[in-house]
C-alpha cells in the first residue's frame, strides 16, 4: 500500500493518502482550541457540582426529612393562636416555679400546650399513671402527661385567677394512637379551627387582660436560672 503526505501551508491543512483513500486535517487555530477546552471544562464543572450535591442530598435525605418534618411541625404550632409566649415562667405556691414551653392567645382562653416528641404507637387514658409507647418489638413507659398538664394549669390559675383557660398536649403524625386518647391530646389535623392564627379572632376582654399581665410578667420575671423551675 502507498501511503503519501501532503501539507499546505496556505490553509494550514494536511492530508493522508493510504492508496486511494485521502484523509484531510483540518488546521484549528490556538484560540479556537483554547475557547473549546474552556468550554468544556465549564461543563465539566457543573457536571461535577450537581453530581455532588445530588449525591450529598441522598446520602442526608433521612436527617432532611426529618428536618422538614420537624420545621413543617413547628409552622403548625405557630399557627395556633393570635399571639404565643414561650417559656413562661410560673409560681407554682410551693416556693418553685413552673417553666411551660407555649402558651397561645385565643378568642375565649388562654391555651397551654405541650409538645411531645413521641413517635409509634401509644396507648394511653386520663387517669393511669403512666402510658405506654410501643416502637416495633419494643415498649417504653412514660408518665402520663396530663399530670403535668394539671399541674402547669394550676400554676397559671394561681397567677391569673378566675380566667378561661385550657390545656393540650399535642403529638405529631408520627404518633398514632390505636385505642384512641384523651380529649387533651392534639394533633396537626386535630387543632380547632377557630384556634388557628387565620381565623378571625375577636379576643373577651377578660381574657385580653390575663395575656397583657402575662406578657408583663414575662418581661419583669427573673431569669429562670435564679429559680427552682420545672418543666
Amino acid at each position: 500500500m502507498q501511503i503519501k503526505y501532503l501539507f499546505t501551508p496556505t490553509s494550514g491543512n494536511c492530508q493522508w493518502h493510504f492508496g486511494g483513500v485521502g484523509i484531510e486535517f483540518g488546521y484549528m487555530e490556538v484560540n479556537q482550541t483554547i475557547n473549546r477546552l474552556n468550554l468544556h471544562s465549564e461543563i465539566v464543572a457543573i457536571v461535577i457540582v450537581t453530581i455532588a450535591a445530588l449525591l450529598i442530598l441522598y446520602l442526608n435525605r433521612k436527617r432532611l426529612q426529618l428536618r422538614f418534618r420537624e420545621w413543617r411541625l413547628q409552622h403548625c404550632l405557630n399557627q395556633i393562636g393570635s399571639e404565643q409566649l414561650r417559656d413562661q415562667i410560673c409560681a407554682d405556691g410551693l416556693e418553685g416555679f413552673y417553666k411551660i414551653d407555649r402558651l397561645a392567645l385565643t378568642r375565649d382562653a388562654i391555651v397551654v400546650i405541650a409538645y411531645k416528641p413521641y413517635v409509634g404507637n401509644i396507648y394511653c387514658a386520663d387517669r393511669i399513671a403512666e402510658w405506654t409507647q410501643v416502637i416495633g418489638q419494643k415498649s417504653f413507659k412514660f408518665e402520663n402527661p396530663l399530670f403535668e398538664l394539671d399541674n402547669q394549669l394550676t400554676a397559671l390559675t394561681l397567677t391569673l385567677g378566675d380566667v378561661p383557660l385550657k390545656g393540650y398536649l399535642f403529638f405529631s403524625h408520627s404518633a398514632v394512637f390505636p385505642k384512641g386518647h384523651p380529649d387533651s391530646v392534639m394533633q396537626p389535623d386535630s387543632i380547632p379551627e377557630h384556634f388557628l392564627r387565620d381565623q378571625k379572632q375577636d379576643i373577651k376582654q377578660d381574657v385580653r387582660a390575663a395575656w397583657e399581665h402575662l406578657k408583663w410578667h414575662q418581661s419583669n420575671a427573673a431569669s429562670a436560672g435564679e429559680m427552682s423551675v420545672k418543666t
